[in-house]
């Protein structure tokens, strides 16, 4: 049995669902199902107390996870979110089940400065920068400099806000961080 054979058997993949994987994330097929993929997969679900079903949702949404180090990449990244937001386990969890590509962010590379921005630009508390990511996880996987700060600005400027009112309005319906601005906020705002 090759590594895809036992790949689709471990996560209960249907053909199409394996060869979706395949597609969108070659190397798997390089990928030692005993040496690289089972050890991952059983630290992930044990570090996230994933059922088989999150565990296959979390594979199929972010493929590439199976060619990152645990040790290495994951769980440090893991570790160093959760402490960064004080968040339980179930909270850690809700955010990679939320946005499996979460995991495929280096936290020095990308979560942290992104976390450190945000809260910067918009005047947050440890405990409302906590409230927007756990209601909004994606907003974790967005560069702040080249998305999050264009259309927080565009919005400011476009509404004339003072800094506490674009506070207000992200912390109101943090899913403006997500909406693309030309297509989704002006067209609401020319009405």
């Amino acid at each position: 049995m090759d590594s895809c054979d036992r790949l689709q058997q471990r996560l209960d993949l249907s053909d199409a669902e394996l060869k979706k994987l395949v597609l969108q994330t070659p190397p798997v097929l390089q990928y030692s199902y005993k040496a690289n993929i089972e050890p991952k997969l059983a630290l992930l679900q044990r570090r996230l107390d994933l059922s088989e079903v999150e565990l296959k949702k979390i594979v199929l949404q972010a493929p590439t996870v199976l060619g990152l180090n645990y040790e290495a990449n994951l769980e440090p990244s893991l570790a160093l979110l959760q402490r960064r937001l004080d968040l339980s386990e179930v909270e850690l969890k809700k955010i990679v089940l939320g946005h499996p590509s979460v995991l495929k962010c280096s936290y020095e590379g990308n979560l942290e400065p992104s976390l450190a921005a945000l809260q910067g630009r918009l005047d947050v508390s440890e405990a409302e920068l906590k409230k927007i990511v756990l209601g909004l996880p994606p907003v974790l996987c967005l560069s702040f400099k080249k998305n999050l700060e264009p259309k927080l600005a565009l919005l400011q400027r476009r509404l004339d806000l003072s800094e506490a009112e674009l506070k207000k309005i992200v912390m109101g319906c943090s899913t403006v961080l997500v909406l693309r601005y030309e297509a989704n906020i002006e067209p609401k705002l020319a009405l």
